[in-house]
C-alpha cells in the first residue's frame, strides 16, 4: 500500500497514487509504503529511482547496511521499538531521501510514524527540506525512548522496594521483562547514534537540519547513560532477589535439618528396641515398652530445648 503526502511549507495534503505527477510539483513528497507489492516497487523504481532493500538487509546490524549514499540519494535502515504487554518488538523502517522525495518503507504500523503524520497536520512551522522530515521522525522516536526509560526507572524503583516485602514468580518475570526492554532500548539508541554520526557527515544534508540533529545526538548519548545506570540497577535487584530467595531456602533447609536431628535419637532408640534378638532382657521386662517410650520422649524434649536455647528454631 502506498500513500502520498505533499508537505508544502506549513501545509500537508494527502494524494492518491494517480495524482503523483501533480503532487510532486507542489512541495516535498512523502511516500509512505507499507508491505508493498511487486507492482508498487516497480512503480517506485520507475518514478523516483527507488531501490528496494531485501528483508535480510533490513535486519542486518552492520552500519554499511544501516546507512548508504548512492549518488544524490540517502538510504537509511533504522529500527523502531514497539512495546507490547508481554513482548517487545523491533521493527525496521527503510528511509529513502533524494531531492524532494522522502520514502518510508515498512511492513507493519509504526506508532512513531502515526504520531509524525498527526504532528504534520497540526504543525505551524515551515518545512523546507526532505531530510527535515527524517529529523522530525527521529526526534519523535527519541522522545518516545526517553518516556519509556522514565517509566522504566519508576518501575525499577518500585520493584526495589517490593522485593524486601515479597518474592514472587510474577516479580521475577517483571524483572526479566524490564531487563529485556532496557537492553532493547540500549541497542536501538546505539543504532541511532551510529546512523546519526554518519548522517551528520553527509554533504547532502543542509546546515539547519545538521544543527537540529546534533541536539538529538546529544540527547541519545544522555539516554545511553540512563540505560547503563538501569542495567546496573536491574543487576543489583536480581542479585538482591536471589540473595533473599537463598536466605528463605536456607531457613527452610535449616528447619528440616534441625527437626531431623531432634528425632534422630528417638529413631535410634526405637531401632534398638525393635531388633528382637533372643537375649534381650528388655523383651521380657514388664516396663520395657513404657520405658522405651519415656526414653524417646525425654531425649527428644531435651534436644528440642537445647535447640531453642541455641536459637536455631
Amino acid at each position: 500500500m502506498i500513500k502520498l503526502y505533499v508537505v508544502s511549507g506549513r501545509d500537508v495534503q494527502e494524494h492518491r497514487r494517480e495524482e503523483f505527477e501533480e503532487a510532486r510539483k507542489k512541495g516535498i513528497l512523502w511516500i509512505d509504503v507499507c508491505d508493498p507489492s511487486e507492482e508498487e516497487i516497480s512503480w517506485l523504481r520507475k518514478e523516483i529511482s527507488f531501490e528496494m532493500p531485501s528483508k535480510e538487509v533490513m535486519g542486518d546490524i552492520e552500519i554499511s547496511s544501516k546507512y548508504t549514499e548512492v549518488g544524490d540519494a540517502i538510504n537509511i535502515n533504522m529500527s523502531f521499538v514497539i512495546q507490547q504487554k508481554d513482548e517487545i518488538l523491533v521493527e525496521p523502517v527503510f528511509f529513502f531521501i533524494r531531492e524532494r522525495y522522502f520514502v518510508t518503507l515498512r511492513y507493519r504500523d509504526i506508532p512513531t510514524l502515526m504520531i509524525f503524520l498527526n504532528r504534520l497536520r497540526m504543525r505551524r512551522s515551515y518545512i523546507q527540506f526532505s531530510e527535515s522530515l527524517f529529523g522530525e521522525i527521529l526526534s519523535i522516536e527519541v522522545d518516545r525512548i526517553g518516556d519509556r526509560l522514565e517509566i522504566l526507572g519508576k518501575r525499577i524503583r518500585n520493584i526495589w522496594k517490593e522485593i524486601f516485602v515479597e518474592q514472587s514468580e510474577e516479580m521475577i518475570k517483571d524483572i526479566a521483562y524490564y531487563d529485556e526492554l532496557n537492553i532493547t532500548l540500549r541497542e536501538s539508541i546505539n543504532e541511532k547514534v551510529r546512523i546519526l554520526s554518519r548522517f551528520l557527515k553527509s554533504p547532502l544534508i543542509n546546515a539547519q537540519t545538521k544543527r537540529e540533529l546534533k541536539v538529538l545526538l546529544d540527547d541519545l548519548n544522555t539516554l545511553l547513560d540512563y540505560t547503563s545506570f538501569y542495567m546496573e540497577k536491574i543487576d543489583s535487584i536480581q542479585n538482591s532477589l536471589l540473595g533473599l530467595i537463598t536466605i528463605r531456602q536456607n531457613e527452610a533447609v535449616k528447619v528440616f535439618t534441625v527437626l531431623a536431628t531432634i528425632f534422630l535419637p528417638a529413631t535410634l532408640i526405637a531401632s534398638i528396641f525393635g531388633m528382637n534378638f533372643e537375649f534381650m532382657p528388655e523383651l521380657s521386662w514388664r516396663y520395657g515398652y513404657p520405658y522405651s517410650l519415656f526414653l524417646m520422649v525425654a531425649v527428644t524434649l531435651a534436644l528440642l530445648l537445647w535447640v531453642r536455647r541455641k536459637g536455631w528454631l
